[in-house]
């Protein structure tokens, strides 16, 4: 048996601490939940026995009844979680992706500790908000159907051709349907995240994140987009959810790699200043931009890494102290004993770096 500490999420410490004796069902395993602080954050935990929690070995097939543990921990995980949005209203919380654990609450707290000022951060965006799922499908064959009829002239002799002719006009008219519901969603909302098509008839399966003051006027909309488009699709809506889709905080080992990859893409030295690094990423970005580059088929391609790169850097910079004092020109370590020292938040919350210990 190895027990640890499995974090489910960092919720915000500066009212009165969450009562978890209102929910009493426990976390997985039906272990007792308890919290563990750091300044005004605070991360919900439960005891795990991590050789039982994993799903199968590297190579091997997981059993049907390891694969039934395993939904059964998740959906716990997810059913802690829920609880957690109800009862921190507009507060707010942080999920961590599953299976995030630390050896004890002391390296529970050095987690909370290295990565506060991100996860502080990230609290104070995501304050009064949730995520909410529309999934949207349709019957294929009838759509086609009301294609062709609306179209007669894309049936040609040749099957073949037919078929292309038929795919074409269904992706534009799903590209319309999708364009329509998101017109009239994405005013009520701050962001949205797509997902993937979970069946061959869904067209759209995106999370919106909302905030609470909004739930009703948001409801309203998808109702009436529902109504609209009743005839051709059929509607499913999901939440309000924990924030699942927007912050979903990951650990992982070896970022290093990551980084040290990034720095070279950016022809970055060593040690270099937040100032320099935004030179060195604006003089790449218009040097491999398309725009530049019109007869090159590769400089989107480039441009992109480039982006990426840079977004792993910035994510990495935000986690040292220095970060916060631009002027004073601190140059910022990209030696491998610095880098693994780190703790680093991108901008949609994973974490990217280890745990000691």
């Amino acid at each position: 048996m190895q027990v640890k500490r499995f974090i489910y999420a960092t919720i915000d410490n500066r009212s009165d601490m969450l009562d978890l004796a209102t929910y009493p069902a426990g976390g997985i395993d039906a272990a007792p939940l308890a919290t563990v602080s750091y300044r005004d954050i605070a991360a919900v935990v439960s005891s795990l026995d991590v050789e039982q929690f994993a799903l199968a070995l590297p190579g091997e097939i997981a059993t049907e009844r390891q694969e039934a543990s395993h939904k059964a921990r998740l959906l716990k995980y997810q059913q802690v979680n829920l609880f957690l949005l109800q009862q921190t209203g507009s507060q707010g919380m942080l999920p961590l992706k599953f299976g995030f654990t630390a050896n004890n609450d002391q390296a529970v707290a050095r987690v909370l500790e290295q990565a506060y000022i991100q996860l502080r951060t990230h609290l104070d965006r995501l304050q009064g908000t949730m995520e909410v799922v529309i999934q949207t499908s349709w019957e294929l064959t009838k759509i086609l159907q009301e294609i062709v009829k609306d179209n007669p002239e894309l049936t040609v002799a040749d099957p073949v051709q037919t078929g292309r002719h038929l795919f074409e006009a269904a992706e534009f008219k799903k590209g319309k349907i999708v364009a329509a519901i998101h017109g009239k969603l994405s005013p009520l909302s701050k962001d949205y995240s797509d997902a993937p098509l979970k069946a061959e008839a869904m067209i759209l399966n995106r999370s919106y994140l909302v905030d609470k003051d909004q739930e009703s006027l948001f409801d309203d909309a998808v109702n009436a987009v529902a109504t609209e488009f009743e005839a051709a699709l059929t509607f499913r809506y999901i939440g309000p959810l924990p924030i699942y889709s927007f912050v979903n905080i990951e650990l992982n080992q070896g970022n290093f790699a990551l980084v040290d990859k990034s720095r070279l893409l950016l022809q970055l030295p060593e040690k270099a200043s937040l100032k320099s690094i935004k030179t060195a990423y604006r003089q790449l970005v218009v040097t491999h931009h398309p725009d530049k580059n019109p007869d090159d088929p590769q400089a989107a391609q480039r441009t992109k890494d480039v982006i990426a790169a840079y977004e792993i850097i910035k994510a990495y910079c935000q986690s040292l102290p220095g970060f916060g004092e631009p002027e004073k020109g601190y140059a910022f370590s990209f030696a491998k004993e610095a880098v693994e020292q780190a703790f680093i938040v991108n901008d949609k919350g994973a974490l990217l770096a280890r745990v000691k210990g």
